[in-house]
């Protein structure tokens, strides 16, 4: 009997931490200069406003301080500063998890899986794509999540290393989070699952069963982190020479109006139009383009009309309220909304919009099959989601290797990355706005735009196959 984790529909959503009574002494700051180079005295700038910096992006202008209250509001004053205000954690939502034995719906003897994969299938015209191209280790792919179990039996030939941004104790302390660079292993699964998606050649396969992929770790083994480990992530992945960047996660942008109230000192301040998280992943998409590198993200798992600005915006305020902030305006998906990335919704097994895919006109411009859970809990309810590798290694030795069934936009968005690689391998020439074009003119038509954009990405139409 072999036990098989089943996660159903997951995504990446901002969560703040709650303020404790009168604040706590210190907290993580981000700090969006002017510039989108750092001051060379921007580490004594942030000395004189009682912090202490712990990470630095130079290449987009941002870094992260350790600081007290207050601290926002004095660099604001200096100046240099376009935004700042605290860093925001962000977490992996895991909506149900089941663990399953072997049962008559899966054989899991049977060395190839293939005939379970049937969301590859459907963007690989039945495997046609393959016999055109599975792809290169010239084009990279980076996977920014939880990492990827490099020993996986279906990744290791398209594995080329990674590299980690969860600091030294994580959030809380963790002592086994060292901060070490090469400390890329999956410890969740999710980023496994993804890599899987884009370049398994196994028993399962992916959409590119030969593209390499690369580990960009910024999630913990809980699927925490910081929208700073994210964004340096991104930056490092396109400074790497990385084509595509899958990033199966993100956060709410605003236009509009954003004000902080210190909670330590009751002073409050106007951000401008945003606040300091989000102006960094924009810079960040930004740099990615300027290097050759294509965003790939996830409309989101929340079922709502992105469209409806408002209702985004309340959601923002209900929830950032308690670390001081207040929204007016409208709302946006970052880094998915931010230009020049593609945004991501995600279908059921028969081509409609999977029921927890948030979608609007003029936000959505691909779809891909995420798979769905709306069948549960009749038998093989599970068999709707998506079928790939997964795996995750603890600190302690623990862990597993195998295979999963999940579903989520966080699953259609690799699908996306894989073949946005495959045309990078066969047109070497292509930057990130030609290759969109191409998987836009490419895509089958399977309804209205506001839930799947251009329509259903097709790997075998996009790489020339008729």
């Amino acid at each position: 009997r072999v036990s098989v984790i089943v996660l159903s529909v997951l995504l990446l959503t901002l969560i703040p931490a709650p303020l404790a009574a009168g604040a706590p002494a210190t907290q993580l700051y981000t700090v969006v200069f002017n510039q989108e180079t750092l001051p060379t005295d921007a580490a004594s700038q942030v000395a004189a406003a009682g912090g202490e910096v712990v990470m630095t992006i130079p290449e987009i202008g941002v870094l992260q301080a350790r600081a007290p209250g207050g601290f926002a509001g004095r660099m604001l004053r200096t100046g240099l500063v376009k935004s700042a205000g605290p860093s925001l954690p962000v977490t992996l939502e895991i909506s149900r998890v089941e663990v399953l034995t072997e049962t008559e719906d899966v054989d899991w003897t049977k060395a190839n899986l293939w005939y379970r994969q049937w969301d590859i299938k459907r963007v690989t015209n039945n495997g046609l794509s393959f016999a055109i191209s599975t792809g290169t280790h010239d084009v990279m792919v980076a996977v920014i999540d939880t990492g990827i179990l490099p020993v996986h039996p279906a990744l290791t030939a398209n594995f080329l290393g990674g590299r980690n941004f969860v600091p030294a104790g994580g959030f809380g302390g963790d002592p086994t989070e060292s901060g070490d660079p090469n400390d890329f292993t999956d410890r969740h699964g999710h980023g496994t699952h993804c890599a899987g998606t884009i370049a398994a050649n196994g028993r399962v396969l992916g959409v590119g069963p030969d593209l390499a992929v690369r580990a960009y770790r910024c999630l913990t083994a809980e699927g925490s982190g910081s929208s700073l480990w994210i964004i340096a992530a991104m930056v490092a992945a396109a400074d790497d020479g990385c084509k595509v960047l899958s990033m199966s996660l993100g956060g709410w942008d605003i236009k509009g109006q954003v004000w902080w109230t210190d909670p330590v000192t009751g002073e409050t301040f106007k951000l401008g139009n945003d606040v300091a998280d989000f102006n960094a992943y924009r810079r960040a998409v930004a740099h990615a383009g300027n290097h050759g590198a294509l965003v790939v993200s996830s409309a989101g798992n929340d079922g709502w009309n992105c469209s409806q600005k408002g209702i985004v915006t309340k959601y923002l305020n209900d929830e950032y309220g308690p670390l001081g902030y207040r929204f007016v305006g409208a709302s946006y998906h970052v880094p998915s909304a931010v230009a020049g990335a593609i945004c991501v919704s995600a279908t059921g097994p028969d081509d409609s919009l999977a029921s927890y895919s948030n979608y609007g006109g003029g936000y959505i411009h691909i779809a891909a099959p995420g798979g769905d859970a709306q069948r549960y809990p009749q038998p093989g309810w599970y068999t709707d989601m998506c079928l790939n590798a997964y795996g995750y290694l603890l600190p302690d030795g623990s862990g597993y290797v195998g295979y999963a069934w999940m579903a989520g936009t966080s699953m259609a968005v690799p699908k996306v990355a894989g073949i946005a690689a495959l045309i990078a391998v066969q047109h070497p020439g292509y930057g990130p706005a030609q290759i969109k074009t191409e998987i836009y003119q490419t895509a089958q038509h399977i309804g209205a735009g506001q839930y799947f954009g251009a329509g259903l990405v097709d790997a075998y139409t996009a790489l020339g196959g008729q």
